[in-house]
Parts: structure tokens; sequence; C-alpha cells
């Protein structure tokens, strides 16, 4: 799909961190818009990615579903086919799927079309290679369970919802070590300004702290620790 970011801003948000991310939303009254990497965790990289959600719907083979003439439809070679430069891909499947729903040639495939990332509500297979390759994933553990014949696509391009989060095509998702950050697109703008300047007051905070200034004096100051 076509990113609803530009490098500007997809530069400044990589500036910021999940946290931050957090604590904007929630003062403008945005919840449920956090995926903390608890289950779900970074399989490899610290460093923050963002892009826009390229969405999938995954279904157990044997639930009631609409299925094409073409057996490559179960496999979702469209969808891989259309990944475009800046899509975070999102990948979502029953609970307690026990198959690989992503693996290394995926991650090449994604990672040569110009992805920022995948994340995959479910485990991986070949994850030391999909490290080896540099390609940033957020992942639930590992499996070298086959999921062709297992696992069917259902949908793309459609609202999925993970971990509680619904995630819609187009939106704007910051992934980092702690939890992966989703942004309704029309609110990225916001959520930039306001996240540089909660860095520079941060940064004026960490300064005052470490030149010894105590903590009733930092709070009076800024009202934030």
């Amino acid at each position: 799909m076509t990113t609803s970011l530009t490098e500007t801003q997809r530069d400044r948000l990589q500036g910021l961190h999940s946290a931050m991310v957090n604590d904007i939303t929630d003062e403008m009254g945005i919840d449920d818009n956090v995926i903390p990497c608890k289950r779900i965790r970074a399989l490899w990289s610290r460093e923050p990615a963002v892009g826009t959600a390229y969405t999938s719907q995954y279904v157990e083979i044997g639930y009631e579903e609409k299925r094409g003439d073409d057996p490559r439809d179960e496999l979702g070679l469209q969808y891989l086919e259309e990944i475009s430069e800046g899509d975070f891909v999102i990948r979502a499947a029953p609970d307690d799927t026990k198959s690989g729903m992503w693996g290394e040639l995926l991650s090449t495939i994604a990672q040569e079309r110009g992805a920022a990332g995948a994340l995959i509500d479910g485990a991986t297979r070949d994850s030391r290679m999909i490290e080896d390759h540099g390609f940033p994933v957020w992942s639930e553990g590992h499996s070298s369970i086959e999921s062709f014949g297992r696992v069917s696509l259902r949908e793309t391009e459609v609202p999925v919802e993970i971990e509680g989060v619904t995630i819609s095509p187009g939106d704007v998702v910051l992934a980092d070590y702690e939890s992966i950050a989703v942004i309704p697109p029309e609110i990225v703008d916001d959520v930039i300004e306001r996240g540089e300047e909660e860095m520079e007051l941060e940064e004026h905070v960490r300064e005052d702290i470490r030149s010894g200034d105590s903590v009733y004096e930092v709070w009076d100051r800024y009202e934030t620790l």
C-alpha cells in the first residue's frame, strides 16, 4: 500500500520511543493503541522501526472461510507481491497458533521491497537467519512447524486486532524494544511535535538532576520526573 508517512515524519518519529508515544496519546484521549512487548517481542533489534501498517488476517485451516480457486491464495502471494516501500507488515493470527507464521524468505521479500519491519501475531521460523539479514521483526517466540496446510490467509488490508489493539491499514506503527505503538495517521504531526517538546523537556530535567538539583527542585521546576 502507499505509505502515509513522509521521510521527514519517519525520521522524526524514529527519534521518539514507544513510552513517550503512549504518554502523548493518553493525553489526547486515545487508549488501547499500544502493544507491550510481553508476549510479542522484538526478535533481535533494540532500535525503533517506523512504518505504515499493511495488514493481513490469517485463520486456521478448518475455519469457515471463502476460498479462491487458485491454491496460491492460501499462501498470500499477491499480498507479498504488493508490499511497498515503508510498509510495516502486520500478520494477525488465531490465538495459540503453533505454526511458524513468518520466516527468513518472507523477510527477504519484505526487505527487498523496502518494508520497515513486521509485526507477527505468532512465532517465527528461521529466526537466526532473519537476524542475520537485519530485518526488524516483532513476534511471539519461535516455531519450526510449517504453516502451509495449517493456516490460511483470509483477508488483506482490513482492520485486525492484536493483543486488544486494532490496527487499520495506513495506521502508523512505531515499534521498539518495549512496545509497539499504533498511531492514527491524522495525528502523526501532533504526536511528533509534542514528542519532540517532551524530549527537550526531559533533557533539561536530566541536566538539572546531574548538576545536583534536588528532586523537589526539579519537580517544582518541570512537574515531571
